[in-house]
């Protein structure tokens, strides 16, 4: 006869709690039996890989409960730590019991993210039936401490409590299992409605239970419990259900089903138990998305699919050229696109444009009558891009038409230009126009100011950089066409592809050279001109801890000069120029 009345089982949050080898997962198991006997609904977040015994019956060999498992060595379906959210949906739109086996991710952390987004998918998905979750090892996904206050950690946390706390309404009656009561999150610890403990040495943990019974119980009946568990031999417990008036030493029954939690004793070999093949029914559609997204998310798929995508460009593929010289085009498509709409719908904002730019032409207008009145004008000139003359005609704003949707044709051959007169410059001047060269041959005939900066060996946006290109847009050797934009107006021999690279690295110091070879390493595995990565990933990739303050200052730094670019929330990529340079 089992010892626990039966209404616990079915209805209460209980907490079973004890040291490793005391007997607290083999009683837990028996409970679960009776639950599975009864056709209750139970998900086992197992991360030891030990309660797939539960398939089987206690001689390995017969078939016992027909159990989905998800993960593990004896997984029907492997997972990885990415498919955390797709597993809970499945989970909570089942009726059958299952058994959740993440023992193989491999990580702490990955195990924390995947359980994060299955406990949010699971409890936001569960239907209100009753179900039963049973968490392993809870102390893993509840802590008395956290050491990352803001991270992944404390948002499992606040999700273990939700479910604990508040997740009856929905259906849930959770079970902890734990061998450390006293690293167990207190407010998650409160929330039982029974203890079942076995034997527990460690003061610390028996500390922690006294808090839970403070207020429950007279002081005798405190000591009988606390002063017995250091005693309790293998497979006895205490069990304390206030509400049920239950305190009392109890001796759990020989298992049913296959003791696979057990370790073997020294010398002993043990049994291979073989497990049936389930029929999954029904489950097999749900089951089938769960497939598809562990191989979507499985690192040696995706290394395969790296070497295909790899052969195919180095041999017959797609041609490469072809390929980003496609994205090229939709891009600016897509401009087009967007500034056609934005001329369509902002018609006073366009007039209030049209208004402002006359204006300006007007001063400009004056001061260039000022300055040749002054003799002065070819000085003033050369701060001018395109100097106005005194009766110029103001440009006129009008909508964009829709672009057409073929191909741009090629540009047409820029005029020649006078040849730079090198003896008059310095050498930084001679590398800030060879830079420009250098990205006219590569097909950019204005560059960002960025590219130009990082190509020549300079970081945009510092004064020596401005001053270099103030004065040759001075002496009338490079041209302003558009805000951020450099163009040359002379000819001059551009930098190779090789110096280009090594003046773009020296810029760097070496925390950014090992964030941004980390970044084009991931580029060279896929390098699809959308390709991008989390954050955590490029870290993890550089050696560095995600989220940590000397990684983001690196990112930042790189992101300042658009050597790296934000492609979505918690995402990067290598901008385009410094992908060109650097591959």
């Amino acid at each position: 006869m089992f010892p626990i009345p039966a209404k616990a089982i079915d209805d209460d949050r209980i907490s079973i709690v004890g040291m490793s080898g005391s007997g607290k997962t083999y009683a837990a198991m028996s409970a679960v039996e009776i639950l599975l006997e009864q056709k209750s609904r139970v998900v086992i977040v197992d991360p030891l890989g030990v309660w797939w015994g539960l398939r089987i019956q206690a001689d390995g060999k017969t078939p016992a409960f027909n159990l989905p498992i998800f993960g593990g060595a004896h997984g029907d379906l492997a997972l990885t730590e990415g498919t955390g959210a797709v597993i809970g949906e499945t989970v909570a739109a089942m009726a059958e019991s299952c058994i959740v086996d993440i023992s193989q991710i491999g990580t702490k952390a990955g195990e924390r993210r995947f359980m994060l987004a299955f406990l949010t998918a699971l409890y936001r998905g569960i239907n209100g039936s009753q179900v039963h979750v049973v968490f392993d090892e809870a102390d893993m996904w509840a802590p008395q401490r956290l050491l990352d206050k803001d991270g992944e950690a404390a948002k499992l946390l606040g999700m273990m409590e939700t479910v604990i706390r508040r997740g009856r309404v929905r259906g849930f009656i959770p079970w902890l299992i734990t061998q450390r009561p006293a690293v167990l999150s207190k407010d998650v610890l409160s929330q039982s409605d029974g203890i079942i403990s076995f034997k527990l040495t460690a003061s610390q943990d028996r500390d922690a239970i006294r808090a839970w019974i403070e207020g429950q119980a007279d002081r005798a009946d405190e000591k009988v419990f606390l002063s017995s568990l250091p005693k309790l031999g293998r497979g006895t417990g205490v069990a304390w259900f206030p509400a049920r008036a239950i305190l009392q030493t109890v001796t759990f029954p020989v298992r049913k089903t296959f003791d696979s939690s057990r370790a073997p004793k020294r010398g002993e070999t043990r049994a291979a138990a073989v497990l049936t093949a389930l029929d999954l029914g029904q489950l097999r559609e749900r089951l089938a998305l769960v497939e598809a997204e562990t191989r979507a998310n499985d690192p040696k798929a995706l290394r395969a699919e790296i070497v295909k995508l790899k052969a195919e460009l180095d041999g017959n593929g797609p041609d490469r050229t072809a390929l980003q010289d496609a994205y090229a085009r939709g891009i600016a498509y897509s401009r087009d696109l967007v500034m056609r709409d934005v001329a369509g719908c902002a018609e006073p904002v366009i007039s209030a444009m049209q208004k402002a730019v006359e204006a300006v032409q007007k001063a400009v207008a004056a001061v260039h009558d000022a300055a040749n009145a002054a003799g002065q004008f070819s000085i003033w000139a050369a701060s001018v891009t395109e100097p106005v003359g005194p009766r110029a005609a103001a440009p006129t704003l009008t909508q964009r038409p829709a672009p057409a949707r073929s191909p741009a044709p090629p540009p047409a051959p820029a005029r020649p230009l006078p040849a730079a007169d090198v003896d008059g410059l310095t050498k930084p001047q001679t590398r800030v126009l060879q830079s420009i060269a250098f990205w006219r041959e590569s097909g950019s005939n204005e560059p960002t100011r960025e590219q130009v900066a990082g190509a020549a060996g300079y970081k945009p946006g510092t004064g020596n950089f401005n001053n270099i290109v103030g004065a040759l847009v001075g002496q009338n050797r490079v041209s302003i066409p558009a805000p951020g934009r450099l163009a040359l107006a002379c000819e001059i021999a551009p930098i190779s592809r090789e110096t280009a690279r090594e003046q773009l690295r020296g810029i760097f110091e070496a925390p950014q050279l090992r964030v941004l070879d980390a970044a084009m390493e991931f580029h060279a595995a896929d390098p699809r001109p959308s390709r991008d990565m989390t954050r955590e990933e490029l870290a993890i990739a550089a050696g560095y801890a995600p989220g940590t303050g000397n990684f983001n200052n690196i990112v930042g730094s790189l992101t300042s000069i658009d050597v790296l670019q934000r492609s979505g929330p918690g995402r990067v990529q290598v901008s385009d120029w410094a992908r060109e340079v650097l591959a």
